[in-house]
């Protein structure tokens, strides 16, 4: 669209300078050749001129889609944040029987939390498991969610977010968004890099 306005310009602009030259030159050197090649160099600064405006144009766009993209990224990760507030995660927990009903897998886990992670009910509102059981990997357990019934329990359960060591050898973390999971790996690595770097 810009580039279609700025082409539409061009002979009202190309008549513009004409006159303009017209008028600053003297009778002596306005001859028809001074004038067309003052517009013709006119006409290459021009050019390059719109040029540039279509090239900020289409990176103003391209930018106002990137930022709107990322408004989305951020508003997505403040909604499972806070679903998530109350959760926590502990891998490796054993995967209840397979030939459970569905409710029975459920009591299965909650005794998993109370037995083994000495986690009391009064705590729990319920956990589940996320993601599917993979029959081609018979070995992997998929990671026990549990919610708690207030924040201030999470904190509790995971020394104030920094994770927890039961005597069984389990850790419960909390229940982390993707986008935070992967700053928590990011600060990881910084800081072995660093611990590296004072060896």
């Amino acid at each position: 669209m810009v580039k279609n306005e700025l082409k539409a310009l061009q002979p009202v602009i190309k008549v513009t300078v004409e006159n303009a030259v017209r008028n600053v030159l003297s009778k002596a050197v306005c001859s028809k050749e001074d004038i067309q090649n003052v517009v013709r160099s006119y006409a290459d600064v021009t050019k390059e001129s719109q040029k540039e405006v279509i090239q900020q144009a289409a990176l103003s766009q391209s930018s106002k889609t990137v930022v709107e993209s990322v408004v989305r990224k951020l508003d997505a990760d403040k909604v499972e944040r806070e679903k998530r507030r109350c959760n926590l995660v502990v891998l490796s927990a054993p995967e209840p029987s397979k030939d459970s009903t569905k409710e029975q897998k459920i009591a299965e886990d909650k005794e998993f939390c109370c037995s083994v992670l000495e986690i009391p009910s009064s705590n729990m509102e319920t956990c589940w498991r996320a993601g599917k059981i993979d029959e081609s990997k018979p070995e992997y357990r998929r990671p026990l969610i549990i919610k708690l019934k207030s924040e201030e329990l999470v904190q509790e359960w995971t020394n104030n977010g920094v994770g927890l060591k039961t005597s069984t050898g389990h850790w419960i973390n909390r229940d982390l968004c993707a986008a935070d999971r992967k700053a928590n790996f990011l600060s990881r690595q910084e800081r072995r890099k660093r611990m590296e770097k004072k060896k």
